[in-house]
């Protein structure tokens, strides 16, 4: 009997598309009562609605999932291995934290400043450091 393998395709979308991406997955599966993580905040009920019409046009800020469960595992897998990794320094890690918050959970820059007590200007910074150490650290990630 032959098993079949899957292969994850990096290429497909950028660090960034891949982690809002990732976001997204997580959503859809807290509004179906999935066993996702929960502790995003993200207001149910609209995105519910938003789901629900489909064919209206996509506001700014909403992400529609283009991604399977396989692909959405390997997501979290590359964010548990950076999360736990002895080999990345501390600081990086916080700056590739806060590019992956801003990322999954969809937050802007003030939101940002106002939970992680930092200046406009520093996480913007940090985010974008984390950015290109993410795609620096794993070769199979591209950036834009």
């Amino acid at each position: 009997m032959a098993v079949k393998t899957q292969v994850m395709n990096w290429s497909k979308f950028t660090v960034e598309e891949w982690l809002k991406q990732y976001g997204a997955y997580i959503q859809l599966c807290r509004m179906k009562s999935g066993n996702e993580p929960d502790d995003l905040g993200v207001n149910q009920i609209y995105w519910l609605i938003c789901e629900n019409n489909k064919d209206v046009a996509l506001r700014k800020g909403m992400i529609r999932c283009e991604i399977d469960d396989f692909e959405a595992e390997q997501v979290r897998k590359l964010i548990v291995e950076v999360r736990s990794s002895k080999a990345i320094c501390d600081s990086a890690k916080a700056a590739v934290q806060l590019f992956i918050e801003k990322c999954v959970r969809g937050m802007s820059l003030d939101q940002l400043d106002r939970e992680f007590n930092l200046s406009r200007s520093s996480i913007n910074n940090m985010i974008y450091a984390g950015k290109y150490y993410l795609a620096g650290h794993d070769k199979r990630l591209r950036i834009d």
